[in-house]
């Protein structure tokens, strides 16, 4: 009877049930557009995002629009990138399956500039974050800042995300 209940209790957990294509994630491009490589101008609708993304909804914890961090459920070294360089490898924001904004992950210790959206690959001794945190930042500051998109914003206050 025992594990009957647990059983149910199981099913109707919802946290889990949040499928692919659902809320704000991050997807790598199937090109491994860098910061250098990628299209000056290009459709967001027309690049092609690989099947999973490199970050779920179910993943986020909080964000903090003032200072663009987002605290995560799951340690920020599960965002693999594998193959970025110095210049970077080009991911896109998504609602819903619909793109956002487009930046890139970059190591740290790269001196490469970067005139868009970027998430630092995390290095402990140097970024002073949290394991489970990532910082979204910007160089240059461009008006308007894709970062809190109305779209994001909404989203994360309705679901009770947002700091």
């Amino acid at each position: 009877m025992t594990a009957l209940i647990s059983l149910l209790i199981i099913s109707c957990d919802n946290t889990n049930d949040i499928k692919i294509g659902n809320g704000l994630e991050i997807y790598l491009t199937k090109t491994p557009y860098s910061s250098v490589t990628y299209l000056k101008t290009f459709n967001l609708d027309t690049v092609a995002l690989m099947n999973d993304p490199l970050l779920r909804y179910k993943d986020i914890e909080s964000y903090d629009s003032l200072i663009y961090k987002m605290t995560l459920k799951i340690s920020h070294d599960s965002l693999k990138i594998g193959d970025a360089s110095v210049h970077g490898r080009m991911f896109i924001v998504t609602i819903d399956g619909k793109p956002i904004y487009y930046g890139f992950k970059i190591p740290i210790i790269s001196s490469v500039g970067v005139s868009s959206v970027y998430i630092n690959e995390p290095y402990e001794s140097l970024d002073n974050l949290k394991n489970n945190e990532i910082v979204f930042s910007l160089r240059p500051k461009i008006s308007p800042d894709p970062r809190n998109d109305k779209r994001i914003i909404d989203l994360l206050k309705k679901d009770k995300k947002l700091k």
